[in-house]
């Protein structure tokens, strides 16, 4: 548990250092958190990192084996990433090292985008020199210092870590008309393509939980959820949003709100309530589990939901079981107090159902 926790403030103090200042249309996921106890038996064993970073009186820093013997010096922004790597500047430039000073990733780059909470793929970015459009470059360069994919005109984020396999994923989206017609695929840290760059856009909906990766496509301003084998579970179509409905628990489930006509809200569905006629909770292989008149809503302080059918408001959990059956004409979320509508008379809710 002391190196669990020992992580877990690494993670934290390295999140809020200048790793990346790429700033994609979805932010990067964040596995802290998310990861299984697992993934974290297993790194406990990993040996200590064997060096130290040393601050100059110039504030620079050197990289330096445990005896004091200098192994790489003039660094600057130098963190030690997963007691494995050094992720550091030298001479203006991005690089990443190992403990005994071997580099991993060159010197040469403007951007280094990692996950902090895992031994990962580094995402690389430099830019184009001499180009009045300051246009970057990115590619990805493994923890073994090998291309997955080499430098080109592309848009890349990393989209999921599989913790039983050691394995990460990376949307890739080239940014030309030239080259797969600009659309996104979902690529491998072994290069290949899980999904061929066929979607307008794909959003990762459970990364990092232990389970298979599920994410929202979008093509034509339509939506579908696949997995990460391109199979379809709600196939592509207009006025639909599709996000996790709870992606720490079991089982996985995913809610599917369809949206008014014409809608280009985006987002969770608690920020595009307005743009909700109605709600689904559906299961990993598309079967509904129960629908809503409305948008299916969260209570601020409780682990349970609203849904309404025929006019009347009832309360399930986040593994879709009915709590409560519609009963309610109308409901009051006042966080730690929620009153609900019945007979014409304002109650708690606790009056029904105990709440944690």
């Amino acid at each position: 548990m002391t190196n669990k926790l020992a992580l877990l403030t690494s993670i934290f103090i390295l999140s809020i250092g200048m790793v990346s200042a790429i700033t994609p249309a979805h932010a990067t996921i964040s596995c802290a958190g998310y990861l299984p106890n697992s993934y974290f038996e297993r790194i406990e064993n990993n040996k200590p990192f064997a060096g130290k970073l040393v601050e100059q009186a110039d504030g620079m820093q050197q990289l330096q084996e445990l005896n004091g013997k200098v192994l790489l010096d003039n660094l600057t922004d130098a963190y030690i990433l997963m007691d494995t790597y050094v992720l550091a500047k030298q001479h203006g430039k991005y690089g990443v090292i190992n403990a005994a000073g071997k580099i991993i990733v060159p010197f040469e780059y403007d951007e280094i985008q990692t996950e902090p909470d895992i031994a990962t793929s580094f995402i690389v970015s430099l830019k184009s020199s001499g180009d009045a459009s300051n246009a970057t470059k990115q590619g990805i360069i493994n923890r073994h210092g090998d291309w997955i994919y080499k430098l080109s005109d592309a848009h890349i984020e990393h989209a999921h870590y599989d913790s039983d396999y050691d394995q990460d994923y990376f949307t890739v989206a080239k940014n030309t008309v030239a080259k797969n017609n600009g659309l996104t695929g979902l690529l491998d840290d072994r290069g290949y393509w899980a999904i061929r760059p066929q979607y307008d856009a794909i959003n990762p909906l459970n990364a990092c939980t232990g389970e298979p990766l599920y994410l929202q496509a979008s093509l034509q301003n339509k939506t579908a959820l696949i997995d990460q084998n391109n199979d379809v579970i709600i196939p592509l179509a207009a006025n639909q949003h599709i996000e996790a409905f709870n992606a720490s628990a079991k089982p996985l489930l995913f809610l599917r709100s369809s949206l008014v006509a014409g809608s280009s809200a985006i987002g969770m569905s608690e920020d595009i309530q307005e743009d909700i006629v109605s709600a689904q909770i559906i299961d990993a292989n598309g079967k509904v589990i129960l629908a809503s008149d409305a948008p299916i809503r969260k209570l601020l302080y409780h682990q349970l939901y609203t849904y309404k059918q025929a006019g009347k408001f009832g309360i399930i959990n986040d593994k879709g079981n009915v709590i409560l059956e519609p009963q309610f004409d109308s409901y009051r979320d006042d966080a730690n107090e929620v009153w609900v509508e019945k007979n014409g008379k304002m109650q708690r809710l606790n009056t029904f159902i105990k709440l944690d």
